[in-house]
C-alpha cells in the first residue's frame, strides 16, 4: 500500500515537471519567433540606483574624524601574567 502511494506521488511529480519544462521550452521558442522581449519592471528604480551611484562618487571624503580630549573614559589598566 506504501509504495503504491509513493508511486502515484512520484508519477505526479514527474507530469508537473514534464510539463513545467515543456512549458518554458514552448515560451522560449515563441519569443524566438514572434520577437517578444521582457518589458522593464521599473524604469524609475533604475534611474533612482543610476543618481545615486552618481551622487556616492561624487561626494567628496569626509574629514578625518577628529576626537576630543574630553571624550571618553579613562580605565585603569592592570597587567595579569600567566604563571
Amino acid at each position: 500500500m506504501k509504495i503504491l502511494g509513493f508511486l502515484i506521488i512520484m508519477g505526479l511529480l514527474s507530469v508537473a515537471f514534464v510539463l513545467l519544462f515543456g512549458f518554458s521550452v514552448l515560451r522560449m521558442f515563441l519569443g524566438a519567433i514572434f520577437g517578444t522581449r521582457p518589458k522593464p519592471h521599473n524604469v524609475s528604480s533604475n534611474q533612482q540606483r543610476t543618481k545615486q551611484a552618481t551622487k556616492q562618487t561624487t561626494t567628496p571624503p569626509s574629514a578625518k574624524k577628529i576626537i576630543t580630549r574630553d571624550e571618553g573614559e579613562y580605565v585603569d589598566f592592570e597587567e595579569i601574567k600567566d604563571s
